[in-house]
């Protein structure tokens, strides 16, 4: 294999040690093994057809040897399989091949088919609906991987927006997965150049759903022509220039994996699915505790809400919340210290036998009580502004009657 891949730049910054084993060892491992596939996505496009959403497995040494884990791995956002070649062969070797990998593009980003079929969007994710990426999480695991039929360990990796995608498997397989990992989830977004999503929320549905504008990107959101990643400290995601430079080469290659930032109608729709203390319910909170979690929160956050990561954990009982320190959101993707560090935690909690629990500090609601408490809010905050709309108009009606008056009398 060529360490001359294109996609690459400068020797000094691209020719490190990591940048060195990922072209010389993982890439041909990867070409080796790893099997690809594809399904129809559970949800038609613009144009009413079912996009093609593209996966891979990478399948333990001995396929028909019992209790090998598989492990499921659900990508963030602009993400693909691609960009997880080297945490795929790191883990199949501290397995020594006796686990099976899957992972799939979610639609409308990586190789896999788009939801806007019009070609002048195929750079943007969007959807109309969140819950459409976990349906075809959902349908991935129980009629592609077909684990439902596995009595093996199954483990759940879900990093940033894949975390909140992740929420949703678990509150619609409860207690599938033994061990969920739980990297910088997307539970909700921290805001957008200096904007607090509080704010950010409703100008994302204003421009989605009043002015139709949801597939649009957001300011500064477009794709850069060159396909590369920005470089530290431009970018917020990893300190490591090697392991960029590894995902640009990929990028270089496969352009279709080359997805912008968000759309408002992503954003509006994150924003409607988000994980917080006025969104999370007893149900989903029950479904976790099926389970034994590990959250990994990262120090230098800025892209997801770290705070929310923290309530999440108040509210799970058995969810360890573990801080990594010196880490922008991609632990996995920073430099050998912090990613190794990341890695060998992961493990061992992949390993451990005994599930973690704690007490927790907070009690969600059910689904049927926050429905009853949302809907008299919703309710109240309209009255009040119908009252207030009244004595407006009555106001002006009083006026306007008394100028007619007035003028009428001259």
């Amino acid at each position: 294999v060529s360490q001359d891949l294109p996609g690459t730049l400068d020797p000094k910054t691209s020719k490190g040690p990591i940048y060195r084993r990922y072209v010389e060892t993982v890439l041909p491992w990867f070409d080796s093994v790893a099997k690809r596939g594809s399904f129809d996505s559970q949800t038609l496009g613009t144009d009413g057809r079912a996009p093609v959403i593209q996966y891979c497995l990478i399948p333990s040494k001995g396929r028909a040897k019992k209790n090998v884990p598989d492990i499921v791995f659900v990508l963030g956002w602009s993400e693909s399989f691609m960009k997880y070649k080297e945490i795929f062969y790191d883990l199949y070797e501290k397995y020594d091949g006796a686990i099976n990998i899957w992972c799939m593009d979610h639609c409308s980003q990586g190789i896999s088919g788009r939801w806007a079929a019009d070609e002048a969007y195929s750079d943007r994710g969007w959807t109309a609906d969140f819950r459409n990426y976990a349906k075809d999480q959902v349908y991935f695991i129980n009629n592609v991987a077909n684990l439902t039929s596995s009595k093996s360990p199954r483990y759940l990796f879900c990093h940033s927006m894949g975390g909140l995608v992740g929420t949703q498997i678990v509150a619609t397989l409860p207690g599938f997965f033994s061990k969920v990992i739980l990297s910088a989830p997307m539970f909700t977004v921290k805001g957008l150049d200096g904007v607090p999503f509080a704010i950010l929320r409703y100008v994302a549905y204003t421009v989605d759903k009043i002015l139709g504008k949801g597939k649009e990107w957001v300011p500064g959101a477009a794709t850069k022509p060159d396909h590369r990643c920005p470089e530290p400290p431009e970018n917020e995601t990893s300190a490591c220039i090697d392991r960029l430079e590894c995902w640009n080469t990929q990028r270089y290659q496969n352009p279709s994996t080359v997805v912008g930032g968000v759309t408002w109608g992503w954003l509006n729709q994150s924003n409607i699915h988000r994980i917080d203390p006025d969104t999370l319910t007893h149900e989903v909170v029950s479904a976790f505790e099926k389970s034994d979690v590990l959250l990994l929160s990262c120090e230098l956050e800025s892209i997801v809400e770290p705070k929310t990561m923290v309530e999440f954990s108040e509210y799970v009982e058995t969810c360890e919340w573990v801080q990594v320190e010196g880490s922008l959101h991609e632990a996995l993707f920073e430099n050998d210290k912090i990613r190794n560090w990341t890695f060998d935690r992961m493990i061992k909690f992949l390993n451990r036998k005994e599930v973690f629990r704690h007490e927790t500090t907070r009690k969600a609601p059910t689904a049927s009580m926050k429905m009853i408490k949302d809907t008299f809010w919703t309710s109240l905050i309209v009255l009040i502004i119908a009252i207030l709309l009244g004595m407006i108009s009555s106001h002006f009606r009083g006026y306007f009657f008394e100028t007619i008056e007035k003028n009428v009398g001259i």
